[in-house]
């Protein structure tokens, strides 16, 4: 009964900010700026989560970040994983997310407006480097859907390709586990019924552009983004899983003879055969939990 009571009551503490105390260490070393960039209260309480209850807090397990896909927010996705691993053992101290854009503002379409712009990778890079700073542990990074191909140029480091800044070498040391979940890293397929159609040949919406966006289907041409984040392989972190569906009627299966959802260098991966998009992430918390502690694919 117990154990019962503090597993609902850490569901209710981690539908909030990140908590006082990892809101106070990231002011004292990075700022108030870089503070609200990462905390995000500016979405409420969809904005972020995580965090220690105190300064001495010790972790048990490798803290994981969740990063949220295209028009979501760290209170969706992430939340929902986050809630499944604190039932399954973990505590608030160890799971984190923010929200890099302003997710879907009630409108369905808006995902086409959004591109990987440098400055939603600097800030998932950032709250990667933070959290290894603050735990003073290796971190498990579990993305979904957009969230794929941003996390891992935040981890690669070097040049954007829209501003030409410079992040920095690749956080490959820090990262203990990567995990995929129905990543767009070679475009995307949209799947209507049984047909297939390569949604970002025309680059008439953001989502798409030559740059930093989505373009692919005129094979073999991708975006200089996509192009950057698959010009090397295994800088991900020291295990690397995919998690995808070949029915998934957003992201699509094959791209030009490549499985768009696959990472060069992985360790592992799950297929499904009928999920949807959503399906794959929510459906595969058992398996996200094994390959983060077990380094397993089930």
């Amino acid at each position: 009964m117990l154990k019962q009571q503090l597993i609902l009551l850490f569901c209710e503490v981690i539908n909030a900010y990140f908590t006082n105390d990892f809101n106070i260490w990231l002011k004292k070393f990075y700022g108030s700026d870089v503070q609200a960039t990462l905390n995000r209260a500016d979405l409420g309480r969809m904005g972020s989560f995580g965090g220690k209850l105190y300064r001495n807090q010790r972790l048990t397990k490798d803290p994981v970040i969740f990063v949220h896909g295209v028009s979501n927010t760290a209170g969706e996705q992430p939340l929902i994983g986050a809630k499944y691993f604190i039932a399954s053992g973990y505590d608030l101290s160890e799971l984190y997310a923010t929200t890099y854009a302003n997710g879907a503002q009630g409108n369905p379409t808006q995902w086409t407006k959004y591109t990987m712009d440098c400055k939603y990778v600097k800030q998932i890079r950032g709250l990667i480097v933070a959290v290894r700073l603050y735990t003073g542990r290796a971190v498990d990074i579990i993305a979904y859907s957009l969230g794929v191909p941003i996390a891992r140029k935040a981890i690669l480091g070097g040049l954007c390709v829209d501003t030409k800044e410079n992040l920095g070498s690749p956080l490959t040391s820090s990262i203990d586990t990567f995990v995929g979940i129905a990543g767009p890293n070679h475009g995307v397929m949209l799947k209507i019924g049984a047909v297939n159609i390569p949604a970002c040949v025309f680059t008439l919406v953001p989502i798409c552009n030559q740059n930093n966006g989505l373009f692919s289907g005129i094979c073999p041409l991708e975006s200089a983004f996509l192009q950057d984040i698959n010009s090397i392989k295994g800088y991900e972190g020291r295990y690397i899983f995919t998690i995808y569906s070949k029915n998934d009627q957003f992201v699509g299966y094959n791209v030009c003879g490549k499985i768009t959802s696959q990472i060069a260098g992985q360790h592992g991966e799950k297929v499904y055969m009928e999920k949807d998009h959503d399906k794959t992430f929510i459906d595969s918390l058992p398996i996200q939990l094994q390959m983060i502690l077990h380094h397993t694919v089930i």
